[in-house]
């Protein structure tokens, strides 16, 4: 349990969880399939905040609650409420709540969206901020603001970099809830898997990744998210994040690799 009660039972709207080097960070409002609503998103740049200074933390797992929903994006009855009360619904990159899509670019340690429902929204938005995107059979992914009168902020400029402009755009303009499958054929998904096997093949990616180096994952984070945009001939001359050439995990490595065994990695 963190000091600041963050993880204190079923009850609370993000658990929060770290074993075998991953915390496992749940949106846990099922019965709102898994919306958001402003305390969930204070919750989650918590959690985050926290994988990313826990030094023990290696990589970062984002899912949702049930077989429902990963997130269906923000509290549309909260967003209601606040509107009929004469009360301005937040804007994006404002005030508190420009900081949890910032924050998830900025945990510089793996992040996997575990997508095991239907990821709509600020829900889809979630994913796109992670690295890697796993998600279960029969779900959809999408950016459904048009419908709704709202501006995708960050989808718009973050899906026409991760897959080509033209789809991305389909998305944006229609609104439609895509199947994962064909978010796969696009590449927006990394793997498709079937529901019975879901939790077990996140729990093995996610291993096949902390078995890795932690400094040579930080730093591969840190490069790719501080260089997005530049020129080549800038960004390798960027050198962010930990220096893997001269690391403490480097050395065991080498000498793991040489001697026929698994190393053993201290994260310096």
């Amino acid at each position: 349990m963190s000091d600041d009660g963050l993880i204190s039972g079923t009850t609370d709207e993000v658990l929060y969880e770290v074993r075998d080097k991953v915390a496992w960070i749940t949106i846990n409002r099922p019965e709102r399939r898994n919306a958001m609503s402003r305390h969930t998103v204070q919750l989650l740049v918590k959690a985050f905040v926290e994988a990313e200074e826990d030094r023990d933390v290696w990589a970062v797992v984002i899912t949702g609650t049930g077989d429902k929903a990963f997130c269906a994006g923000g509290d549309m009855k909260e967003m209601n409420s606040i509107a009929k009360a004469g009360r301005q619904v937040h804007t994006p990159m404002t005030g508190e709540y420009r900081a949890l899509l910032e924050v998830m670019l900025e945990t510089y340690k793996p992040v996997i969206a575990a997508i095991n429902g239907h990821a709509l929204a600020g829900g889809c938005e979630i994913t796109l901020a992670s690295d890697i995107r796993i998600a279960v059979a029969g779900a959809t992914i999408g950016l459904t603001e048009a419908r709704r009168g709202m501006g995708a902020n960050f989808g718009s400029v973050v899906l026409p970099r991760l897959i080509p402009r033209a789809q991305a755009m389909d998305m944006l303009y229609t609104g439609r809830m895509v199947p994962v499958e064909e978010a796969a054929e696009m590449g927006l998904v990394n793997k498709v898997v079937a529901r019975e096997d879901f939790e077990t093949e996140v729990t093995n990616y996610v291993a096949s990744i902390v078995a890795n180096s932690p400094v040579s994952t930080r730093r591969y984070k840190e490069m790719a998210t501080k260089s997005w945009g530049l020129p080549v001939s800038s960004a390798l001359r960027l050198n962010v994040g930990p220096n893997p050439y001269t690391s403490e995990d480097r050395a065991e490595g080498v000498a793991a690799f040489l001697e026929k065994r698994a190393p053993v990695w201290k994260n310096r």
